[in-house]
């Protein structure tokens, strides 16, 4: 790799613009070059992402890397904040349910506009928005409320809940937002999406199968329960339980087991937890896109567990 284009990219943290490598030095051939070779990849004109951290990360963690480097790649006159998915994406708080496009606002000033890869928003006080690693965004709170506006409940929720349960953000913010963005407006989901976070949820899959329980109209199980045995020794905490019935239901995410000796372990974990009588409800991340789906797995598990 040339080492202009090295330096620019360890500087920026994966990413860095066209115009940069230009100002740094670099002839618009080296740039033309390093792209051909896979050095760097074009995510939007004038926005470059390492090549290699762009093959090695997941899908849902490559938004992050676009939204740096269309930000860096459209400047800041007048000042460009990222939103919604974007702002939350490169504050490492978990995302679903949302597109591929970068989303953006100009604070004061500026027009919406949207394209195959941007979707420019209307402007926004700069009282909403604050730095993340040298980038301006919208506030956690706020671009949740815009997520859940834009692409639903579901979504909203799976970032509120994530930034719930790391601290960064508290149910005061959300109703702060909500008032600063009045979303009523045109949208219920929002407020659907709030009436609804938990900061005791740890995963992206607890969270729509909590949705998904309140959709089809099964009343709350309760989150993340420890189990004791007879002597009052640890066995299990689960992601949910009705206590009531001893029914548990729990839910796999995108990457729940990595290795055969975890999934052996949770074999003999949910054996203990039949033992004691408890009733099992597996959910699947593929289970939670069609909600018939988990109806029928806990109707199922709850005849049983009243057997």
């Amino acid at each position: 790799m040339h080492p202009v284009i090295r330096a620019a990219l360890d500087a920026g943290r994966g990413v860095t613009t066209g115009s940069e490598l230009l100002r740094r030095g670099a002839g618009r051939r080296d740039v033309e070059r390093a792209v051909g070779a896979g050095d760097v990849v074009r995510v939007r004109r004038n926005a470059l992402v390492e090549g290699s951290l762009w093959t090695e990360s997941k899908p849902w963690e490559r938004h992050e890397l676009r939204a740096l480097a269309v930000a860096g790649a459209l400047g800041s006159t007048p000042p460009l904040v990222l939103t919604h998915h974007s702002a939350l994406a490169v504050r490492g708080i978990e995302v679903h349910g949302v597109d591929d496009r970068v989303h953006v606002a100009r604070i004061g000033q500026g027009r919406g506009r949207t394209d195959a890869g941007l979707a420019s928003h209307r402007p926004l006080a700069e009282a909403l928005t604050s730095k993340h690693l040298d980038v301006l965004t919208v506030l956690p709170a706020v671009a949740c409320v815009q997520v859940a506006a834009l692409f639903g409940a579901e979504a909203g929720l799976v970032s509120a809940d994530d930034a719930l349960h790391r601290g960064l953000l508290t149910p005061q913010d959300l109703q702060a937002a909500m008032a600063s963005l009045r979303p009523q407006r045109w949208s219920r989901e929002p407020a659907s999406m709030v009436a609804l976070t938990d900061s005791r949820a740890e995963s992206a899959a607890e969270s729509r199968t909590r949705w998904a329980l309140k959709t089809l109209g099964f009343r709350m199980p309760e989150p993340q329960v420890e189990i004791l045995d007879e002597r009052g020794e640890f066995v299990a905490r689960v992601d949910f339980l009705y206590a009531d019935i001893k029914l548990v239901i729990e839910v796999d995410g995108r990457l729940k087991y990595d290795t055969p000796q975890a999934l052996w372990d949770e074999k003999l974990r949910e054996d203990r937890l039949r033992e004691l009588g408890y009733t099992i409800v597996r959910l699947t991340w593929a289970d939670l896109d069609d909600p018939q789906v988990v109806q029928n797995k806990v109707l199922r598990g709850a005849t049983r567990a009243a057997a």
